[in-house]
């Protein structure tokens, strides 16, 4: 099964606008992150899937030695402005395939994870623990299928977001279809960037997205080698099976 790809290259400029400022929330995973790297005793960090750098540099910025990477050029190369003058190294390539030397914690934060079929995420997880040291942890999040089946998935148009930034406005509305046995999930946007009054810029999106139940990422992560250290919602508060948006998953590989 191929899943239809978001085009990162071609929002790269509004993505941190239209996902960065309007959740707020990224800062709040970055802490999130530290607490389980120190309970972990982590030090050497490879964010797969880093994307304009969000977490890559919050978690450099917390003492942390971090090499980064992502299938898209165009979303790497906002990473690499942002980070200008920090000592991190960023790299083109797949979490599926791409290998960097070993570290203590692979992390794929924002629903990556969600680009790739079931096969190639078990494809993901084997080429991440030979990206990991001994004991390694395999941090990621994704959207919760629970949560989707017990009403959270909205089968009609809303507005997920809706903000002026430096004086240009932006709305993005979101009409969404889900298929509950597959979990898959088919997201359709439609943005408005307005410039005081002038005629909007209208961009149009549609994609696919594999979401998976706590349950579900268990059963894969220990059939590939690892095991489940604990369960958290996205924002790393308490995981409650029906209620909470997003899981977020810390995941240790086993002793080879």
């Amino acid at each position: 099964m191929t899943i239809k790809q978001y085009n990162y290259d071609k929002l790269a400029e509004y993505y941190d606008v239209l996902e960065l400022k309007a959740s707020n929330n990224y800062e709040q995973k970055n802490d999130f992150l530290d607490k389980i790297f120190k309970k972990n005793k982590v030090k050497t960090v490879l964010d797969m899937t880093c994307g304009t750098g969000a977490q890559a540099i919050g978690i450099h910025k917390r003492g942390y030695k971090v090499t980064a990477s992502d299938i898209s050029k165009g979303m790497l190369e906002v990473a690499k402005k942002k980070a200008k003058g920090l000592d991190i190294k960023f790299y083109h390539g797949d979490i599926r395939t791409s290998q960097f030397g070993k570290f203590d914690a692979v992390i794929a934060i924002f629903n990556a994870i969600g680009h790739l079929s079931k096969k190639e995420f078990e494809e993901a997880i084997g080429n991440v623990s030979k990206n990991l040291n001994r004991s390694g942890c395999f941090i990621f999040d994704i959207f919760n299928l629970d949560f989707m089946k017990a009403g959270g998935f909205k089968d009609y148009e809303f507005i997920d977001t809706a903000l002026t930034y430096e004086e240009v406005k932006y709305v993005r509305f979101n009409k969404n279809k889900m298929d509950f046995e597959n979990g898959l999930m088919e997201i359709n946007q439609r943005t408005y960037i307005q410039s005081k009054i002038d005629k909007p810029q209208v961009l149009k999106e549609s994609w696919g997205m594999q979401i998976y139940s706590a349950d579900d990422l268990k059963i894969l992560l220990e059939k590939n080698g690892f095991e489940v250290l604990n369960f958290y919602d996205g924002d790393g508060k308490e995981f409650i099976k029906n209620k909470s948006l997003s899981v977020f998953i810390a995941a240790q590989i086993r002793n080879r």
